[in-house]
């Protein structure tokens, strides 16, 4: 099915697309190839329009708007965020990059398998964990896969996840996969929840034994940003750590800042996060996620050729990953 889907404020796949949220997702000449909502669906940019073309009904323009939140008045946002020198500049750079929209399992179990991984090591996880558990669909003469369905992962026995090249990553994707199989954790109570409510939903402990095992205060935010539409998250990582002590010294204590400056790879203690994240959500507001998706694309091409430790918890809690 091809369709197109008129651009009426600012939209750039491109910097979308590369902006480290998405995993499933590759450039074929002019267009980008994806799997989402079960379909294929290709996309490529001629100005204002979006040309389309999907392999199901089921994801037709009114699901790409939402997937890319075309529904939002992004000038409203940026203008909220661009308070200052660094975040301007950086939305001016990369402007008409947007949050997606992610379906809330997929993204949680994508960013479970992103802990210290780059980006084509996390794609080839990802889709090898799509090829051995994803139901098979064809599109334009190739067989691609579904992301699974968790009950399809909790049954994996981890030895399986292991030969998938998953490594300690394994056991982690399966408890993640049983809880929400087993209903333990519901999505859409999540996002009616306040962001810090919504935090601790996926952080807590249930009956002793962690809910989310290996999902810590960077995997959480990641969740709620891309795919529960808590705009005030704030996934913080190394870079992002640094470009804040740069950029904005009075929001982290001295100490800190030390640390970051000397130690290229140093892991954020979850003391460490939950100051920085609360200091940022208090100096950027409502939508803190966006000023931090700008910081982080533009922490990254600074820091391009740099290889710093990209975990931000002593928790493996999942990072966010390098080019």
């Amino acid at each position: 099915m091809e369709f197109t889907v008129a651009l009426d404020s600012p939209f750039s796949l491109e910097y979308t697309m590369e902006s480290g949220q998405l995993f499933r997702w590759s450039r074929k000449g002019e267009w980008w190839h994806g799997v989402v909502g079960g379909s294929a669906l290709k996309v490529r940019q001629e100005g204002d329009v979006l040309r389309c073309s999907a392999s199901s009904d089921s994801v037709g323009s009114g699901f790409v708007a939402r997937y890319f939140r075309l529904d939002e008045d992004l000038e409203h946002i940026l203008a909220s965020i661009s308070r200052d020198q660094p975040v301007a500049r950086a939305a001016q750079k990369y402007y008409g990059m947007r949050l997606v929209r992610q379906d809330a399992w997929e993204c949680l179990a994508s960013f479970v398998l992103a802990t210290n991984a780059n980006i084509p090591r996390i794609k080839k996880m990802v889709a090898e964990v799509c090829d051995s558990c994803g139901a098979a669909f064809e599109f334009e003469g190739e067989t691609l896969h579904a992301f699974p369905r968790p009950e399809a992962l909790a049954a994996a026995p981890v030895a399986d996840l292991r030969r998938m090249g998953l490594g300690y990553r394994a056991p982690f994707l399966k408890h993640v996969a049983s809880s929400v199989a087993e209903g333990r954790v519901d999505f859409t109570r999540v996002a009616s929840l306040s962001y810090e409510e919504a935090r601790d939903e996926l952080l807590k402990d249930l009956f002793g034994e962690k809910l989310l095992l290996g999902v810590g205060p960077k995997v959480a935010d990641c969740v709620l940003l891309f795919s529960c539409g808590k705009d005030e998250a704030f996934p913080i990582d190394v870079w992002v750590a640094r470009a804040l002590a740069r950029s904005y010294p009075k929001l982290l204590d001295s100490a800190l800042k030390s640390r970051l400056a000397r130690d290229g790879k140093l892991r954020l203690s979850r003391g460490d996060y939950f100051r920085i994240s609360k200091a940022a959500r208090g100096r950027f507001g409502r939508y803190a996620g966006y000023a931090q998706q700008y910081l982080f694309m533009a922490a990254r091409e600074s820091e391009a050729g740099a290889t710093p430790s990209l975990s931000s918890s002593a928790e493996l809690s999942a990072s966010r990953p390098s080019p």
